[in-house]
């Protein structure tokens, strides 16, 4: 139940502090409401229970650095409602050209891995089904990620090549 409120409430709104809060100043105002909230003080008042699980919950998550960030970009805190999300600026997949070859050729060795592969499975008796059919699966995932990475290794060295 206190999950649900909390989706309903703002974190910082919960514990009474800014955004921009350091974790003292939210250490701080969690203990200064926990003491009037906490279960052992008010026995029996299930409202005061469910504030303070909810106050517990504010206070774990904007504690935690990894899960204050998560819960920030979640909630866009700071920006103008309606604004526009900035982009995640993302890593190229090949970062050099000698990465970018290095793909290309690792590709083209893992497509040849599953030609001798399937070769091999279809000369050997491999024994049971259960074993085929894995080996088979094994065989037909080179055979489609060889090629896969080859290509996206190819692309990135024309993007080099291009200097795009």
């Amino acid at each position: 139940m206190a999950s649900a409120t909390v989706r309903r409430n703002d974190l910082y709104q919960v514990l009474g502090v800014a955004p921009s809060a350091t974790s003292a100043e939210i250490a701080d105002a969690f203990r200064a409401q926990a003491r009037h909230l906490h279960p052992d003080r008010n026995p029996g008042d299930v409202d005061a229970i469910e504030r303070f699980k909810v106050l517990t919950l504010a206070y774990q998550t904007l504690m935690r650095p990894r899960s204050r960030d998560a819960y920030d970009r979640r909630h866009v805190v700071g920006r103008a409602p309606g604004a526009a999300p900035t982009p995640a600026h993302r890593a190229p997949l090949f970062r050099s050209a000698r990465r970018a070859r290095a793909a290309v050729w690792s590709g083209v060795l893992l497509f040849l891995l599953g030609i001798a592969v399937a070769a091999a499975l279809v000369v050997v008796d491999t024994g049971g089904t259960a074993e085929t059919v894995t080996l088979w699966i094994a065989a037909v995932k080179l055979l489609l990620c060889g090629p896969a990475l080859a290509i996206a290794g190819a692309l990135r060295l024309q993007h080099f090549a291009t200097g795009q």
